[in-house]
């Protein structure tokens, strides 16, 4: 396990490579944040081919492995101080429904969407399933790395250089591609939750408050910690409940009753959700509740024995 204070270039500890690093991506990717991005369709396209790639050779390498009888994977059958980072994991993954906007516009025959949709989460879900059943297999289960790629960062385990850097990189590669698309994305986004304030049509909060606002907090926690397994347990355990648990049924449920008062309650709508009684709405909240008080609880819980 590698840590902060071991040295990378002479002098130079991990952590402060880190921050060298952090700080020329910053300056390199973080000023895209400042223009609009157009075209993304060629971006979309390298991402797309750069990660279909990236798994085939974890694939490849992880069934090679485990067919010559190499595998050190003994995973135990279940680690309740590993729930917390299981929900935020899980609720990460499920954030793929962020390519809907980009899998629904291409299908011309609207009334096959729900095929189309299924078919983008079982892939993403199959991809998921696959990669970690081969990663814990093949690997000791308590020198697995919290971010995958990194398992694969030894010319023991990738033996040509080519692909071992391929895999180092790939980090860097979709990062650089999707975080000037997500910080743009968001400056828009904030500049639609205050356009009905005059101030922010003024030049410095439309083309520099705006931006920063949307790329400083990320900076901010990626200087403040490294350790990608608590980010994603709290990422994903509390902020991706609330995006995906809790906002989408209040926005279903004010968006028909809104519908009903403008358009009547006998309107007919041809491809609607099979999902239109309230119970369903109440349920998810439910869920969402229940989610947030197992993960805080067992989040204390790990806490206070890591005290003791």
């Amino acid at each position: 396990m590698f840590r902060d204070e071991d040295s990378c270039w002479g002098p130079v500890t991990k952590i402060n490579a880190y921050r060298i690093f952090l700080a020329g991506f910053v300056l390199l990717i973080g000023p895209f944040a400042f223009f609009s991005i157009q075209k993304i369709k060629l971006v979309q396209i390298f991402i797309a081919i750069i990660s279909f790639l990236v798994f085939f050779v974890i694939f490849v390498v992880t069934f090679d492995i485990l067919a010559k009888g190499h595998g050190n994977g003994k995973p135990n059958m279940l680690n309740f101080e590993a729930l917390p980072n299981l929900f935020g994991a899980c609720l990460m993954a499920a954030a793929s429904h962020i390519t809907l906007p980009n899998v629904i516009p291409p299908i011309q025959e609207k009334a096959h969407l729900n095929i189309g949709i299924m078919c983008v989460f079982v892939t993403v879900a199959s991809f998921y399933a696959m990669l970690s059943v081969t990663v814990i297999f093949t690997f000791e289960n308590d020198k697995i790395q919290p971010v995958v790629l990194l398992n694969f960062s030894d010319c023991s385990i990738i033996p040509i250089l080519f692909f071992l850097y391929f895999l180092g990189l790939y980090t860097t590669f979709k990062v650089s591609a999707v975080f000037p698309l997500n910080a743009v994305t968001l400056r828009d986004n904030l500049k639609a939750m205050f356009s009905h304030l005059q101030c922010s049509r003024v030049w410095v909060v439309e083309r520099l408050v705006f931006p920063l606002v949307a790329i400083i907090p990320p900076v901010v926690i990626a200087l403040a910690t490294h350790n990608i397994e608590m980010i994603v347990g709290v990422t994903g355990s509390y902020a991706v409940t609330v995006i995906q648990f809790v906002i989408p049924p209040l926005l279903v449920y004010f968006s028909r009753k809104n519908a009903r008062e403008m358009f009547g309650k006998d309107v007919q709508i041809g491809h609607a959700s099979p999902f239109q009684h309230i119970f369903w709405i109440v349920l998810t909240l439910i869920f969402a509740a229940f989610i947030l008080t197992v993960v805080t609880k067992m989040a204390n819980k790990i806490s206070g024995s890591a005290r003791h």
